[in-house]
């Protein structure tokens, strides 16, 4: 972009923002997308966030949650009958297996003579 007429040059937009489309100015980034040095602005790649305008990178939610939303703008924990072991999505607990709470990172055995209930979640 440049902000005066006759410029012989442009200058660049810093990072978590890109130019405003006249050429004229930066505009940020808006949440759930980012930009490095470039001055382009990309969605956050699946499983990753921005939770607010201008960021710089994305980020993970780490064991037990999940990204919420597409693009990703904020985390939510895993739901009762769910759980996350890293960076990746909330997925069911396995058969004869639940999680009884929210933001599970492993699911729990059933005793022995028991089984779980089919929901996950005891």
């Amino acid at each position: 972009f440049t902000s005066h007429s006759g410029a012989t040059s442009c200058d660049t937009c810093d990072c978590g923002s890109e130019s405003d489309g006249s050429g004229t100015g930066c505009q940020l980034c808006t949440a759930g997308s980012f930009s490095t040095a470039d001055g382009i602005c990309q969605t956050c790649p699946l499983d990753q966030y921005s939770s607010h305008d201008g960021s710089c990178d994305c980020f993970t939610c780490g064991p037990g949650s999940e990204v919420l939303g597409n693009p990703g703008t904020s985390c939510q924990l895993c739901n009762p009958g769910e759980y996350s072991n890293d960076d990746s999505r909330c997925q069911l607990c396995p058969l004869n297996t639940f999680s009884s709470h929210s933001g599970a990172t492993e699911c729990d055995t059933c005793d022995c003579g028991a089984e779980s209930d089919g929901s996950g979640i005891g």
